[in-house]
């Protein structure tokens, strides 16, 4: 596993909750940081600097800042592995993922009250944008998972958006919901027939049974299907349910075309009801190479 780290109070929240995670699943936890150039962050100058001096003093200074921020809350062995790099923290955790081998990523949100309860930043959104890997995205202040809720599309992401809810709920021994939002079908004034919003809500439903028929055994979840808009549902879904994690898969669509999990997952991460699990789900039919 890989956390991104920073001297604020969401990075340590973010940091303790990653701990925890690895200490439940038995795996290693790497907390990385990114720091800016010298020359990147004081703009350049004509004045003869050794750059490279500068910038081993900006990675010393941040290794101890942050050892001193993280040590009294967090495992010595972890924070004697703290990884602190120069560059651009998207890049960074891509890199660290890849050379470690990991199988999660976990950032923490910032906390905007003014505008919103929580937000993901930029290096949120690039990260899960371009991860191979699923990335949690957490406001919580503490480490207690309780419910965990998977939003679900009737498509190839639904199978291992499952599974991957399923592992992250039992690893705290959390009750397990899975939600399928059917959006209503758009009125198209050049059709000749109007369509039928309880027909195609039905088969919705039946299609949803099926997609979550074949659970593993010994697992128990409720499933739920609601209607309405897909972001709008959900985040008033993890309200009622008081969920403590909110799981999606990207690049989902549904046999409408819809994307419930996709341009749905940007809008929550700008706006999280709750810490998210964006779990990435490659096409298993990929659109043929045309170019060339």
């Amino acid at each position: 596993m890989v956390a991104g780290v920073d001297d604020s109070p969401e990075g340590l929240h973010s940091a303790r909750l990653a701990c925890e995670i690895a200490d439940r699943a038995g795996i290693p936890c790497h907390l990385v940081h990114a720091a800016r150039e010298f020359w990147t962050a004081s703009g350049g100058t004509d004045i003869p600097i050794d750059v490279g001096s500068m910038n081993r003093a900006v990675l010393q200074t941040a290794h101890d800042r942050l050892t001193d921020v993280l040590s009294p809350t967090l495992p010595v062995d972890t924070i004697a592995n703290l990884l602190v790099r120069l560059g651009r923290a998207a890049v960074l955790i891509r890199e660290v993922v890849s050379e470690r081998d990991a199988g999660l990523v976990v950032l923490g949100a910032k906390h905007h009250p003014a505008v919103t309860r929580w937000t993901g930043g930029s290096t949120v959104h690039n990260v899960v944008r371009t991860s191979k890997v699923p990335v949690l995205v957490s406001c919580m202040e503490g480490v207690d998972v309780n419910r965990v809720l998977v939003a679900v599309d009737i498509s190839y992401a639904t199978g291992p958006t499952i599974t991957e809810a399923i592992h992250f709920a039992h690893l705290f021994g959390a009750q397990l919901r899975i939600l399928h939002v059917v959006e209503p079908l758009p009125l198209i004034a050049a059709l000749p027939i109007a369509l039928d919003q309880d027909a195609y809500y039905r088969l919705s439903e039946e299609q949803f049974e099926e997609a979550v028929a074949q659970l593993p055994g010994g697992v128990h979840a409720e499933k739920v299907l609601r209607r309405g808009a897909s972001d709008d549902a959900l985040a008033k879904e993890v309200e009622e349910w008081d969920a403590d994690v909110l799981v999606v898969g990207s690049h989902g669509k549904g046999w409408v075309d819809r994307l419930l999990v996709g341009s749905t997952t940007e809008r929550i991460l700008r706006h999280l009801p709750t810490s998210t699990l964006v779990v990435p789900v490659a096409d298993p039919n990929p659109a043929p190479n045309l170019a060339g």
